[in-house]
């Protein structure tokens, strides 16, 4: 759960902050903010820190080999510039090794804002802060399905405060399903480890799960780049994973957020044809749709009720 991390007394400042930005993968300052709450000026002074102590050695290194480059009379102007620049080169791939940043190019012509991230090496430190072994290079491709998941926890944050619900990104509430599912098919699946494989991968990996008053919400972010055979899929998944009797502690609703009405009306109008093409006589999973915003809302109402 990524609260924890954000005081965690065994962390340093700067791995709180790394922690916080595995879980949740490419991040503005502003979200950073939001979930640290601290300003952005400290968030970004702590980001600095990271590359600034665990890239140190051999960016030094490396700043050396610059020194000695400038100072070599050896050298012509020409490939004291040329050196040099490999050098630099060199010193910012070190660091990117660690922590990135990307240019979100925003709706604003000319104008961007950056979007960070942990480098190989930093998730690798993460994954042994847990215990884990690995690594893996987060790619600019997922940016903006990032942004809208984690946007949908700020908005929680900004609404509740953090101490009111429990949030989990897709890492965590997919443990959570094959948990279950490993209890379920504990004899099947360690007689047939190849089928384990294969019913594993066919299991639904939400972005996201929301726990509050108790009751659970499995998250999607819907950022309008796949097509209607890739979410019928999704719905089908998440039927097969959390609606069996056997399966009934996974059945909660299922929240869908997209950027834009035209979207969140084709989500829902897929979700009915699903149901009345393959399951017309089965019960079904409760999905709901949301262009940005509006969850947060529906949360509301539906909470401030069950409080009363």
């Amino acid at each position: 759960m990524i609260f924890q991390w954000i005081s965690h007394p065994a962390l340093r400042p700067y791995e709180r902050l790394m922690m916080v930005l595995f879980e949740m993968g490419m991040v503005t300052l502003e979200d950073l903010s939001v979930v640290m709450g601290y300003t952005e000026k400290r968030v970004f002074k702590i980001y600095q820190q990271v590359q600034n102590t665990l890239a140190k050695d051999k960016v030094d290194k490396l700043k050396h080999e610059l020194t000695a480059i400038e100072v070599d009379s050896s050298l012509n102007d020409e490939q004291k510039v040329s050196q040099s620049k490999e050098i630099k080169k060199k010193i910012k791939k070190e660091k990117s090794r660690w922590t990135k940043s990307s240019r979100q190019i925003t709706e604003n012509r000319g104008s961007t804002s950056r979007v960070y991230s942990l480098g190989p090496k930093g998730v690798e430190y993460c994954l042994g802060i847990m215990n884990e072994r690995g690594s893996w290079d987060i790619k600019d491709g997922q940016m903006y399905h990032y942004i809208g998941v984690n946007g949908i926890l700020t908005r929680l944050i900004n609404h509740y405060g953090r101490d009111n619900f429990n949030w989990y990104f897709s890492r965590e509430a997919t443990d959570i399903i094959i948990r279950t599912w490993e209890i379920i098919r504990k004899n099947e699946w360690s007689k047939d480890p190849k089928l384990a494989v294969k019913e594993k991968r066919e299991i639904i990996r939400p972005d996201g799960l929301l726990v509050m008053d108790n009751q659970m919400y499995w998250m999607e972010f819907d950022n309008d780049t796949e097509r209607s055979k890739q979410i019928i899929q999704k719905y089908r998944e998440y039927r097969n994973t959390i609606v069996p009797k056997y399966a009934e502690n996974l059945n909660a609703p299922v929240l869908w957020v997209t950027k834009t009405e035209r979207r969140r009306d084709s989500l829902a109008n897929n979700w009915e044809m699903v149901k009345e093409e393959y399951y017309s006589d089965a019960k079904v999973q409760q999905m709901y749709f949301f262009v940005e915003g509006e969850e947060t809302e529906w949360l509301e109402k539906r909470h401030s009720t069950a409080r009363t």
